[in-house]
């Protein structure tokens, strides 16, 4: 039969809200998210009742004699109504047992619809015993739905029972349809167990009330503390499991029946209004008994799109003054279709994910060869059962265990390297009901946990023999171990220790590395637990012998110039790599790639030739694949290394190149052999930058592309468009930060580059889009006539496509012969924001096309040309765009803003800077680790590679990948960079710190952090520091932050910092040598607690790409025990210091600096120039802290910034012209100015206008009057008001819309 739909959504608007007692269970705290079981009925079960009945996953019955059931239809609604004269007195419910056995909650929904007729009450039993919930009748004749929440406990049976009774006697009760569904929830309290809702109160957290009461642990509100209150309690549910939900939900609420308070949910509903965004529930106002109660509000139009600000709902007091009480939320949608194939549809869906997730070989997780056609054969079987039309719910069980069946054996068969898995465990105690081996059993879904002494636990791994290992690997649940050590043994009984780890969560893997050894027993010594509790959850114990590669680091000596000296670890054809393109070289690439994994990162070179790729080339977190590139608008003849991209065809076959976390591609060209300018064969993206949804979470921010040309692709580069591996929706599974695309020229055909889910900022430079590269091209390529090419592109291709990129930063961008320049687009999570300086759009129909902007601001142009046959800006949303400098050659259609005048020539960022000499001083013997921090202090070492470097003329000193424990300071000498091994930004991922590391030991608390020696000084002309990181382990956010010196400083001529990140520096990058003239800082990342860059009286120096998050505190991969969690990252962190304290760029008597995409979260100020001639352009603040600007210039001072992004703060001070300003939510007031008489002379305004005449409210601009010839000036007024004043010049506040006139008279005789 076809699925049935039954009208809850209509039904559900009645007010049926239901009082329950709550029911109070014991669960087990929250473990980490695995992969959801799959489950035939995944939305629950029900029936639509009626006299064709449908049902799914469970058989209705009437009771005891069926032979009285009435069935019949009352205003469209089929029913089942009992007749208890005729013995049927009651409507029965049996749950299927492949439902009851697939539930894990504790708890479920039963939403009966029933008619509200005649009196008495309406019973929910189990079977005929248990009283579940009830229910009074009102007698109003309408059909409504109430919701009971149950306990999930189906030891005395699976049955439910609806039933009547008036008084003492049995009654009729008229039934239409019934749901029974478990849900998500969270238990609240001092530790929160979270099952599938993440809580978090509002709006401002500091005086969130936990506690215990009646032996339940909740959350209470303050409303005590206006402006600081907490008077919500935000709930998001899971995305994978509800997102973008088109069913009614049950929200029900355990609260605590005292003070005759009030409970209102404001939730996501469609719309893209804020009202629509917290929509209003019903008031529920409570009583005073002062028990634990339920509360479930029935919602028929929640769409839990994480919209109120960032979850699906909040529970508020209703405006009421009793402060709320809440144990326990729970959230459940209630399937409007009965349909049996929804969980066969999931089922494929995750079996599809599987499938493009797995790899075939022999690298553990990996699959043997043919796995996956043979999965793939088995989800296409089920697909064709669920794409069927009338299929029953037996035809979908079969095909849903047989499918399940073959998703089982194919997890089986993945390469399993762990040796724990084939041991046993045991613990110094256990909780009722766990086992050790739980934890190494390989599902993540149970967890050994321990007593609740909280006295220290140990977890002892037997391996059942000796066994060489390097490395042990821990997910912890909900009750986590912040501080424990890993310690060996060979006998079990003398252990020594390996390591130290701290867990700062749940769910994530946290890895403890340490020289190989051989031992049988692995334990876990627990010295801490989370906060509130006094236990831990280990879900998943894995102990490994790591593979480890050893590079040999070489200076390649390059056929075309390349950015900077190429430092190669690793050669594709020392795996055999074939350049001259008649063998395929994937798999050789591929290992190279791997080999640079396993050895924690560096570069992988591929020399020049051509080598032909036939499948999906991953380059992981920390490597970089370079190659030799000729730039094609330079030179002629061969390209150097290119990529003949012989891959299956279709837009959704496999890409090119796909690139992780701190990873790159560089110096490659890419030609696809079989690409036609006529009729073009749909390929994939050739360059894909994935974020979070490959693999893991270590590859989510600060992915490159730079230095590649595309000679012929479909589609360029896509960044946030791969479906994410784990299935998570796009939301919250395709998310990026930070992405790098640079240098990038090209014939692409479809979309240039297409970008989507961008949660912080990214840099686009240097980008040509045109069809003059593959026409151009030598005779080996095909090159097309240019005509053709036009001719398509112009009917059917897009430059860039751009969905939710917040605050992205664009210059230098080349767009010509599309149909469509730029499309911004709905995205995925947010909207767009962002700034462009020196595009370049031509011959387009639509250069600009605007799909979706935030109406509270737009985006800003500068010294930009757009294009368009059609419209140079179509812009269909409420927002705005605003062109400084502009030529819009074509119509404008929307809100565009052309600010009138010029603005300042764009500077380009200086040329990547190189050592003196390229000679390369390997320091291979330094002591480090990968992975892990030595006990020996590396500095010496260093050092001594760095003097010899020095003492020979200059030259390159190479740290490979690896932790260095730096207990002193370095100096590098004149002519000498100090590199390590990453050859594009870098920062810290979630989880994984790989890459080369100085762990800073020396300075702490330093009494004069400007003057302090730095952890590195640039010492003389031309030194430098590149690819690389700093971090201070004994920062601790959660112990309090202390004052360090500088981690770098510039102390001469030429001096650069390039491709850096400074995880947690109290001071980062000084450049206020006098000698520091004509330095770059280039790609500078971190947290930086008091001052980002300092600039002091140096001659032209460039600063560009820099990015300040607080949040890079917590996303590292350090394991420090006892180290700052994500959820105390405000207070702890960006509330508590750097809003307080930190000039992202302080300048005090720079001549010429230009400052370009610089952006700050969380700052105190943003540009700070206390004296001294600076420009820049594309700079953006977020939450700045109280007082703080986003550009503040002191007296004297010479400022010009193009392109200024503001959230909040002020946007600017002191005496700096600026141009294009974008601030969110803007006041803007207008000023206006006039002479009396009109013929006495002239009046000027001079500011930092926002709109033509318009003005940020708040800001200062100044009125200057020039009599004519015969006149004087002989006063002003402001709004009718005399100023006493006949100066030239007068300042005029910008507190409302005012209006300025200089009175002029007759100038004196004589």
């Amino acid at each position: 039969m076809p699925p049935r739909r039954i009208r809850l959504g209509a039904l559900l608007r009645a007010p049926a809200l239901l009082l329950l007692a709550a029911v109070a269970l014991l669960l087990p705290a929250s473990l980490p998210a695995a992969a959801a079981a799959p489950s035939l009925y995944p939305l629950g079960v029900g029936a639509d009742l009626g006299p064709q009945p449908f049902t799914l996953g469970l058989t209705a019955t009437a009771g005891d004699d069926a032979g009285g059931l009435r069935t019949g239809t009352q205003a469209g609604t089929p029913y089942w109504r009992t007749d208890v004269a005729a013995g049927t007195g009651y409507l029965a419910f049996d749950l299927d047992s492949d439902y009851t056995g697939s539930v894990t909650a504790g708890q479920l929904t039963v939403a009966v619809t029933y008619q509200d007729t005649g009196s008495g009450t309406l019973r929910l039993t189990r079977g005929g015993g248990e009283l579940l919930g009830s229910a009074d009748l009102g007698d109003s004749g309408t059909f409504t739905t109430r919701a009971f929440v149950v306990p999930a406990d189906f030891s005395a049976g699976r049955q439910l029972r609806i039933s009547a009774v008036r008084g003492d006697a049995p009654a009729d009760v008229t039934v239409a349809a019934i749901r029974v569904a478990a849900g998500l929830s969270v238990d609240l309290g001092t530790a929160v167990a979270t099952h599938g809702v993440t809580p978090r109160a509002g709006d401002n957290d500091t005086h969130l009330v936990t506690g215990v009461q009646d032996g339940r642990g909740y959350w209470g509100t303050d409303q005590s503390h206006p402006g600081a209150e907490t008077g919500f309690f935000y709930m998001n549910a899971d995305d994978g499991t509800y997102y973008d939900n088109r069913d009614p939900v049950a929200v029900s609420i355990d609260y605590l029946d005292k003070g005759s308070g009030s409970i209102q949910l404001e939730y996501d509903s469609p719309g893209d209004t804020i009202p629509q965004m917290f929509k209003k529930s019903p008031l529920f106002t409570y009583g005073d008994s002062g028990t634990w109660k339920t509360h479930t509000f029935l919602l028929d139009d929640a769409i839990l799109t994480n919209r109120s600000n960032g979850s699906d709902f909040r529970i508020t007091t209703g405006g009421g003054a009793a402060e709320l009480k809440v144990a326990r939320v729970s959230v459940t949608a209630l399937p409007a279709v009965l349909d049996p194939t929804t969980g066969l549809k999931q089922l494929v869906a995750q079996a599809d994910t599987a499938y493009a997730a797995a790899r075939e070989g022999t690298r553990d997780g990996q699959f043997p060869a043919g796995a996956k056609d043979t999965l793939k054969q088995a989800a296409d079987a089920a697909r064709s059962v669920a794409a069927g039309t009338g299929v029953t719910d037996e035809q979908a069980r079969t095909a849903f265990h047989t499918l399940s069946a073959a998703l089982d054996a194919f997890r089986a068969s993945a390469v399993n390297t762990d040796l724990a898995h084939l041991g046993t465990a045991t613990a110094s105690s256990s909780a009722a009901g766990s086992t050790p081996g739980a934890a190494i059993d390989g599902d993540g879904g149970t967890a050994w946990v321990s007593g609740d002494a909280g006295q220290g636990e140990t977890f002892t791994a037997d391996l059942g023999g000796a066994r060489r290992i390097s490395q042990v690997k821990a997910v912890w649940g909900g009750a986590f171990a912040p501080d424990y050590t890993v310690r060996v043994s060979s006998d079990g009984t003398h252990f020594t220790d390996a390591g130290r780890t701290g867990a700062t969560g749940s769910g994530d893997v946290f890895a403890t590395a340490f020289p190989t050894t051989t031992a049988r027993y692995v334990q876990l010594a627990v010295h801490g637990y989370a906060a509130g509790v006094t236990r831990v959850e280990l879900a998943d114990l894995r102990v490994y012998d790591r593979p480890a590669a050893t590079g040999h680091p070489r200076l390649v000596d390059t056929r075309y110039p390349a950015a900077s000296p190429v430092v190669a670890d690793f050669d594709v054809r020392d795996h055999g790599a074939d350049p001259t393109g008649r063998k395929d070289a994937t798999a050789a690439v591929q290992a190279s790639l791997y080999d640079c994994q396993d050895a924690g990162g560096g570069t992988v070179w591929m020399g020049a030739g051509t080598y032909r790729i036939t499948g999906t080339v991953e380059v992981p977190a920390f490597c970089s694949l370079r190659g030799d590139r000729r730039d094609p608008d330079r030179g002629k003849g061969d390209y150097g290394t290119v990529i003949r991209a012989d891959l299956p065809p279709g837009a959704d076959g496999p890409v090119l190149f796909r690139v992780g976390g701190s990873a790159s591609v560089q110096g490659l060209t890419t030609y696809y052999p079989h690409q036609s300018a006529t009729d073009p064969v749909p390929y994939n993206y050739t360059f894909e930058i994935p974020g979070s949804a490959w693999h893991s979470d270590e590859n989510f921010m600060m992915s490159t592309v730079e230095h590649v040309t595309m000679l012929n692709s479909y589609k360029g580069v896509g960044v946030s468009t791969m479906p994410d591996e784990r299935g998570r929706p796009a939301v919250q599974g395709q998310v990026h930060e930070s992405a790098t695309l640079a240098d990038i020229k090209g014939t692409v055909l479809s979309e240039g580059a297409v970008a989507y889910n961008g949660s912080d900022v990214g840099t686009w430079d240097d980008i040509t889009f045109s069809n003059a590269y593959w026409a151009a091209a030598p005779a080996a390529y095909r090159p097309p006539q240019r005509a053709a090419l036009d001719a398509w592109t112009r009917a059917n291709g897009t430059g860039l496509v751009l969905g939710d990129l917040e605050w992205d930063q664009f210059s230098r961008i080349a767009l010509s012969d599309y149909r469509t320049g730029i499309h911004v687009v709905k995205g995925q999570r947010a909207t767009f924001t962002g700034s462009f300086a020196q595009v370049r759009v031509l011959r387009t129909d639509v250069a600009l096309q605007l799909d979706d902007l935030d109406s509270r601001w737009g985006m800003t142009l500068a010294g930009s040309t757009l294009q368009g046959s059609t419209a140079s800006v179509r812009n269909t949303t409420a927002g705005y765009v605003k062109a400084t400098a502009s030529t819009l050659a074509g119509p404008t259609s929307g809100t565009v803003i052309t600010m009138p005048g010029t603005a300042p020539a764009f500077r380009a960022p200086a040329a990547d800077p190189r050592p003196k000499r390229n000679v390369l001083y390997v320091a291979s013997s330094v002591p480090h680790g990968v992975g892990y921090q030595p006990a020996a202090d590396a500095t010496a070492a260093i050092q001594q590679v760095l003097d010899r470097a020095g003492a020979q003329g200059g030259g390159l000193v190479y740290l490979p990948a690896g932790w260095y424990r730096l207990d002193g300071h370095l100096r590098v000498p004149a002519g000498v960079e100090l590199r390590g091994a990453a050859a594009s930004p870098n920062r810290d991922e979630s989880q994984n710190s790989g890459g080369t590391v100085l762990m800073a030991h020396a300075g702490r608390d330093s009494s004069d952090t400007a003057t302090a020696t730095a952890a590195v000084t640039l010492d003389g002309t031309g030194a430098g520091v590149r690819g690389l990181r700093v971090f201070h382990p004994e920062n601790n956010p959660a112990t309090g932050y202390v004052p360090y010196p500088y981690d770098i400083r510039g102390a001469g001529r030429g001096t650069y910092v390039v491709d850096v990140g400074l995880t947690n520096a109290w001071n980062g990058v000084d450049m206020s040598s006098p000698r520091d003239d004509g330095f770059v800082v280039h790609k500078l990342t971190g947290v930086f607690l008091n001052r980002g860059v300092n600039v002091g009286a140096a001659d032209g120096g460039s600063i560009d790409g820099v990015l300040s998050n607080g949040n890079g505190v917590a996303r590292v991969g350090y394991g420090v025990p006892n180290w700052g969690l994500g959820s105390n990252l405000f207070p702890q962190t960006i509330d508590g210091v750097t809003r307080k304290n930190t000039d992202l760029v302080h300048v005090d008597g720079a001549r010429g600096l230009t400052v370009l995409d610089v952006f700050g979260y969380g700052m105190h100020n943003g540009l700070v120039v206390d004296s001294g001639d600076v420009h820049a352009y594309n700079l953006g603040t977020d939450n700045l802290g109280d007082g703080g600007y986003t550009v503040k210039a002191e007296a004297g001072a010479q400022v010009s910034a193009v392109n200024v992004m503001r959230y909040n703060g002020t946007t600017s001070t002191g005496p700096a012209k600026l141009y294009g300003i974008m601030v969110i939510n803007m006041v803007q007031q207008s000023v206006t100015a006039s002479a009396e008489p009109a013929t006495g002379g002239t009046v000027r305004i001079t500011g930092n206008a926002t709109e033509p005449g318009r003005y940020e409210k708040g800001d200062t601009v100044t009125a200057t009057a020039v009599p004519a010839p015969g006149f004087r000036l002989t006063g002003w007024t402001l709004d009718g008001a005399d100023l006493g004043s006949t100066a030239q010049t007068v300042g005029v506040p910008v507190t409302a819309d005012r209006t300025v006139v200089a009175e002029f008279g007759p100038a004196s005789a004589g």
